[in-house]
Order: structure tokens, then C-alpha cells, then sequence
């Protein structure tokens, strides 16, 4: 079954109003999106209480191009910022090191997956605004047994992208996202599996991109989640 809608959301957690137009996945529709917003604003909240590490690995047709990895944590103004670190467990390159291809490809590479990275983070959702702005309008779907919501929006970044997000029924909280877009022109197919603590803090903790037209695979692993 599936259920298109639309409605008004304030951050303060007063839903105003839902239409619904096929049969109904609860009894309190709006119920259900307050406790989703509910559960996005706690985890904005733990979220800039802990500092994490971020793995990004560059690979090329299955072959290991260069490996980054970064302290993390936000700022004061809610701005996430990054170190690079030297080892990791064991010693580790330290930034993009490419070495197989010529200097300005390298350079121009370097800015193409760094912008991409920041582009896609975009689609994680990744403040309780940006998960408003995107429910309103979308279309919903049970998934797994009735154990996940999908919620279905194109042109939520640019135009002719498509998200697909995924809510666990019983916490309300992001398990994946699937995503198709275009970035520098490139087609892009993004996936991304979330982790969340028992104190209700919810990451991405894996994600995938690919880039078919340039052969490139870009993985990103966020752990190590610690509180400051």
C-alpha cells in the first residue's frame, strides 16, 4: 500500500495536519511523524556532545587508491569540523595519495570526490530541518513486515534526484537511505546503512558512492563514536 500526504511540521513539535488518501499505517498518522521529528531532534542534541573517526577510502575499478582519515566533531556554532590523523590502529596514509595518475588529474580528482562527499552528506538529512522540509510532500510505504517506513521524494537536493529513506517503526530512527542523483554531471548512486546507541544517538555509520562514468567508488566509515 501506499500513501501520498501532505502536511505542516514545526520544530516545536506541533503537527497541524495530514492527508491521507489510501488506508492508514496507524491509527495516529500524525502521531507518528511527531515521533519521528521526537527522535531526530535527541539525536541533533547527543550529536554535538561526541567527537568520532571518519575513514574515507578512494577505490578504482576494486583497486585502493588513497585512504583518509579524520578526528571529527561540531563546533560551537553547529558546524561539523575535521583533523586529519596519521594513524588509525596502525599507520596509515595520511590524505589523498595517488600516485598512478598524473598530477593535475590527481588535484582535479581530490576536489571532485571532496565536493561529492559534502554534496551527498546532504542527503543523510543530517538536521531535524532538513528531515521536516523533506517528509513534507513525500509518499510513504511499509517495508519488511511492517517493521520499516519508506518514504519516497524526487528533487529533494537538485533536480531529478530521488531519496528513499528509511525509518525503523520502532524507534523512529534512519536504518538506510538510498539515493540517485548527479554530481559535476555525473551520474551518482549513493546507499548509506545508519547505527543507532542505546542512548538514542543515530550516525551514518557506512556509506557507498558510485560513479560510473569515472569508474570510482567512494566508501566512508564513521566509529568510534565518544563522548567529549
Amino acid at each position: 500500500m501506499k500513501t501520498n500526504f501532505t502536511l505542516l511540521v514545526f520544530l516545536v513539535l506541533m503537527v497541524q495536519s495530514i492527508k491521507i488518501q489510501a488506508q492508514n499505517i496507524s491509527s495516529n498518522e500524525e502521531q507518528i511523524i511527531k515521533n519521528i521529528i521526537d527522535t531526530r531532534l535527541k539525536s541533533d542534541g547527543l550529536a554535538r556532545k561526541y567527537t568520532w573517526t571518519m575513514r574515507t577510502e578512494v577505490l578504482k575499478q576494486s583497486e585502493v587508491l588513497n585512504i583518509l582519515i579524520e578526528k571529527a566533531q561540531y563546533d560551537q556554532n553547529g558546524n561539523v569540523i575535521s583533523k586529519t590523523i596519521n594513524e588509525q590502529g596502525e599507520k596509515m596514509p595520511t590524505g589523498f595519495l595517488i600516485k598512478k595518475i598524473a598530477e593535475n588529474e590527481k588535484e582535479s580528482l581530490e576536489k571532485f570526490l571532496y565536493g561529492m562527499r559534502d554534496f551527498l552528506h546532504q542527503y543523510s538529512l543530517p538536521e531535524s530541518e532538513a528531515v521536516t522540509k523533506f517528509i513534507t510532500g513525500a509518499s510513504w510505504t511499509m517495508q519488511d513486515s511492517d517493521k520499516e517506513i519508506l518514504f519516497t521524494r524526487s528533487d529533494v537536493i537538485i533536480p531529478g534526484d530521488k531519496l528513499n529513506w528509511f525509518v525503523n517503526v520502532s524507534g523512529y530512527s534512519t536504518s538506510r537511505i538510498e539515493v540517485s542523483t548527479k554530481f559535476e554531471g555525473d551520474e551518482v548512486n549513493f546507499t548509506a546503512v545508519f547505527v543507532t546507541l542505546p542512548n538514542g544517538l543515530n550516525y551514518m555509520s557506512y556509506a557507498e558512492a558510485l560513479v560510473p562514468a569515472k569508474n570510482i567508488t567512494l566508501q566512508i566509515q564513521k566509529y568510534d563514536y565518544m563522548p567529549e
